[in-house]
């Protein structure tokens, strides 16, 4: 399984796959160009999402990258992969963009003739691979703006999925790191749930179909609506400054750095990393469904649960705690549903903040019931879109690069995204090969918080994934936190 905790990487053999494109991808044209014999499209401006993941990718920071376990029958040939990565770029449009300037401005512009960047390495590890490029810049401005590296796993290493290693006993992990400007967490788990087909049909012969998965968008929809909110507040300025004021009070410093002094040294993100196995998992579900709250309600519960109960032995006094929880909003809640997928990055930071008692797990599915309930109505009624007009209209706005520069502090307890059941949109079954797990890796520092919680559910189990700044959060300090999260969902999940 992928090292938990720590891991090195090893002299891998690299064979590096990047063969000449056999074809031009085109599409219907925005604005063609060409410039130093490079053929692209511009599709729009860049908006302010956009902007600030490429500001944060240029200075190493807000990266996302996921690992893909895969159990075959036969040995994996790493040509196989490599066609089914440019298959899959031909299917997903965003995967050929990058950006390009024009009078002072940025651009998303499609690649008209793009090559993929993909190594197979043995000797490696797939997290070491992860901590090799983590911390690193990524630049924006040239495809492919997206990385992939195949690594063979041991036969003998722990498989997430046992029953089905027995039929597929060889295992490999495939890393893979997009540019977080054109890929949220949604379009990544969607676009790449497809390469379990399209390589079961590559190993097959079968001919693979290289018709659009998702419909790329801009944030066109969203910012008619920003616009609409922004108007009503500035007829009524009292609700304006009240909710100001509200944001204003979210910010405070995290508790968990009050209790455990932060190591210090240059940010960088590490990580812990667990699965939640299927008798936890479903037994914890089972209960939040009984109290009427979301396993994303309950899961955040834990979470603060483990937070004040930790402070709390540590010697931290008093009767409850406000917390302020970084969350990750999927903005096509309020967009108009298509046909497919809409691909690109549409989520935006939404603060919640709930008080929580020192004795929390005293009244726990109480506690959740309220909790459940603040976020619903958050969610609902459009407060975390007015979250982002509030600040753009009430407080100083620093451009992405010098938000970035200046090196955000933690406000924000944790931050956390939980994407759900991917099992329907990756299935991950062929007869060739089977997906057994699938892990979100996501940086942490100059995030506005210490750590960031990242969380999937996946043929029946949870892999679970906590990046930490490690000059606020100790590596001893995240390992006991996963630690007490993995237990109390156990315990409170087959509790009477």
């Amino acid at each position: 399984m992928l090292a938990t905790r720590s891991g090195h990487l090893l002299r891998p053999c690299r064979l590096v796959i990047c063969s000449p494109n056999k074809g031009k991808l085109f599409s219907s044209p925005v604005s063609q160009s060409a410039e130093d014999g490079h053929e692209f499209k511009r599709l729009w401006p860049a908006y302010r999402e956009e902007e600030m993941f490429k500001a944060a990718h240029d200075i190493g920071c807000k990266t996302l990258n996921a690992v893909y376990r895969y159990n075959t029958v036969k040995p994996l040939d790493p040509g196989h992969v490599e066609q089914a990565l440019r298959h899959f770029q031909r299917n997903v449009l965003n995967s050929r963009c990058f950006f390009k300037e024009r009078d002072g401005k940025l651009w998303v512009c499609e690649d008209l003739n793009p090559d993929v960047d993909f190594e197979y390495l043995e000797g490696a590890e797939s997290s070491a691979i992860i901590n090799e490029h983590i911390n690193k810049p990524f630049r924006g401005d040239r495809s492919p703006t997206w990385k992939a590296r195949l690594v063979p796993v041991p036969a003998d290493a722990p498989c997430a999925m046992p029953e089905i290693q027995a039929a597929f006993p060889h295992q490999y992990d495939l890393v893979f790191m997009p540019h977080h400007s054109f890929m949220d967490g949604l379009t990544v788990a969607h676009a790449t749930g497809k390469l379990v087909g399209l390589l079961n049909d590559l190993i097959a012969g079968r001919p693979v179909n290289d018709e659009p998965f998702g419909v790329y968008l801009n944030n066109e929809e969203i910012g008619k609506i920003d616009e609409g909110i922004a108007k009503d507040l500035e007829k009524e300025p009292e609700k304006l400054e009240s909710a100001k004021q509200e944001l204003l009070a979210c910010d405070t410093p995290p508790i968990l750095c009050k209790a455990f002094p932060p190591p210090g040294g240059k940010p960088a993100t590490k990580f812990v990393y667990e699965i939640i196995n299927q008798k936890s998992l479903a037994s914890f579900t089972a209960k939040c469904k009984a109290n009427g709250v979301t396993f994303n309600s309950g899961l955040e519960a834990v979470i603060n649960t483990a937070i004040i109960e930790m402070v709390r032995e540590a010697g931290v006094e008093g009767e409850s705690h406000h917390m302020s929880i970084h969350l990750a909003t999927d903005l096509r809640r309020y967009m108009k549903r298509r046909p497919l997928l809409i691909y690109g990055v549409h989520v935006r930071p939404t603060v919640h903040r709930i008080e929580t008692p020192f004795d929390v797990r005293d009244d726990f599915w109480d506690y959740t019931r309220k909790l459940h309930q603040r976020l619903s109505i958050l969610l609902k009624s459009g407060e975390a879109l007015q979250q982002t007009v509030v600040r753009e209209m009430t407080l100083p706005e620093l451009s992405p690069v010098e938000y970035h520069a200046a090196g955000p502090k933690p406000l924000r307890e944790y931050g956390l995204t939980n994407v759900g059941d991917l099992t329907p949109i990756m299935p991950g079954v062929g007869e060739h090969l089977q997906q057994t797990n699938v892990s979100i890796f996501g940086s942490a520092h100059f995030f506005g918080f210490p750590m960031f919680h990242q969380t999937c559910a996946f043929r029946g189990h949870m892999p679970y994934t906590i990046g930490y700044d490690t000059s606020y959060i100790a590596k001893e300090t995240a390992g006991a936190l996963m630690d007490r999260i993995v237990t109390l969902m156990h315990d409170l999940g087959t509790s009477p």
